[in-house]
């Protein structure tokens, strides 16, 4: 079945594509090489086809074009078989084969029935390279030899036979053929190999940060637990500790979050929600645009909205509201307000601990700004361009306005950082 042989060159389509475990990267080699046989089948019959087509002096047309017509119809069949899953078996082996085999013989047969004119043995130029990329080791030699006597053989007994000369060179245009293909499939394995490796680490690497994230959060929680048990039961020195408690607990919510995501980027969302719900539970309105924050601005700005968030609920009035945004050019900008009038300008001026920490980490952790305006206190920062949101897609979430609210709240005058 001649064109079996060139169509065969297929074997994988769109929907036939499973992913493969990634333990095996010879096999993700051998995939890679089955994908670019492809390919080469379809190539094949596009040629034998044009050939007919332009007026090559085809030998018995009808059944040249009815063994390409069968050709075809053997390609798209392969393409629908699951190589991903059947190639790292024994039975992948012997369709590796049977393919091989079939394109030996198929495209022998054409070159003899078109006739040596035809000069379609020049389709051994695309089944030698694909020989070489799905055979390798003991198994190449053989498959090679048997190439080289079936192209001597179907020249020799064509009608219309090429000039011995012509053959000749042929015949060693086919070994540098067969020769740049075996390159070719040694770099499609490295390739895959070193992707394969690259995969695995960058997941044990992903593994083990999510561990570290885990522990380091569990140790956190640890330190503010003792914290509690040492607290005095004075008002003022009570305060302090339940202060210092809050902040350990934020950034250990900050930790907890990187640590769900085996140590990737925060979505703001998670991070915000995480934090506000370790110190005040329910108690805070959220408005977050879907953005991906790294892990140092993602701790920076825990620990920052925690202070402001904190401050909001001792000293300001009614409901306390969280915003973020982001605007085209990656700036973000993040608003804590409440009901209540918001800090006095010498409070500003003159801030207490609390807002003290708040610019530090903002200035010189986030290397942002610091304001006080009528939507609250304001802070805004430069992302990361590779952090940013991409129309709601991956994990973040997406919404009409790009905007994931978790509770309803409205408009305030600024009232935290006291």
């Amino acid at each position: 079945m001649g064109a079996t042989s060139i169509a065969s060159a297929t074997g994988l389509t769109a929907a036939s594509r499973p992913a493969v475990p990634q333990g095996d990267p010879s096999s993700d080699a051998l995939i890679e090489a089955v994908r670019a046989a492809a390919l080469l089948g379809w190539l094949s019959i596009v040629a034998v086809l044009v050939g007919i087509a332009v007026g090559l002096p085809v030998q018995h047309e009808s059944v040249v074009l009815v063994t390409t017509g069968l050709g075809a119809v053997g390609h798209a069949a392969l393409g629908l078989l699951p190589w991903a899953r059947i190639l790292p078996t024994s039975r992948g082996r012997l369709l590796l084969d049977a393919w091989s085999a079939a394109l030996l013989g198929g495209v022998g047969g054409l070159v003899v029935t078109a006739g040596g004119a035809a000069r379609l043995d020049l389709l051994f130029f695309l089944v030698v390279p694909f020989l070489a990329m799905v055979h390798d080791g003991r198994r190449l030699a053989p498959w090679l030899a048997a190439a080289a006597a079936t192209f001597v053989a179907s020249v020799l007994l064509a009608v219309d036979p090429l000039p011995r000369p012509e053959a000749a060179l042929h015949l060693l245009l086919l070994a540098a053929s067969a020769a740049l293909g075996r390159q070719l499939a040694a770099a499609i394995r490295r390739q895959t190999h070193a992707r394969t490796e690259a995969i695995r680490r960058a997941e044990l690497e992903g593994a083990m940060l999510a561990e570290g994230h885990h522990r380091v959060k569990n140790s956190l929680q640890v330190v503010a637990d003792l914290l509690l048990l040492a607290r005095p039961d004075d008002e003022a020195g009570g305060g302090a500790f339940d202060q210092a408690g809050a902040r350990i607990r934020s950034i250990a919510a900050v930790h907890d979050v990187l640590a769900a995501r085996s140590g990737g980027r925060v979505p703001a969302d998670e991070l915000l929600d995480a934090v506000v719900g370790a110190a005040h539970p329910g108690a805070t309105a959220l408005s977050v645009a879907p953005v991906a924050l790294p892990f140092q601005q993602a701790q920076h700005l825990g620990v920052v909205v925690n202070e402001l968030v904190t401050n909001a609920h001792q000293h300001g009035a009614g409901a306390v509201r969280v915003a973020l945004a982001v605007d085209d050019d990656g700036r973000v900008e993040v608003a804590v307000a409440d009901d209540g009038p918001g800090p006095s300008a010498d409070r500003w001026a003159s801030p207490g601990l609390g807002l003290q920490l708040v610019r530090q980490v903002v200035e010189q952790g986030l290397r942002g700004s610091l304001e006080s305006t009528e939507a609250g206190i304001v802070v805004r920062f430069a992302l990361d361009r590779d952090g940013r949101a991409a129309g709601g897609g991956g994990d973040l979430p997406a919404g009409g306005d790009a905007r994931a609210t978790r509770r309803a709240g409205g408009r305030g005058r600024p009232g935290t950082g006291r």
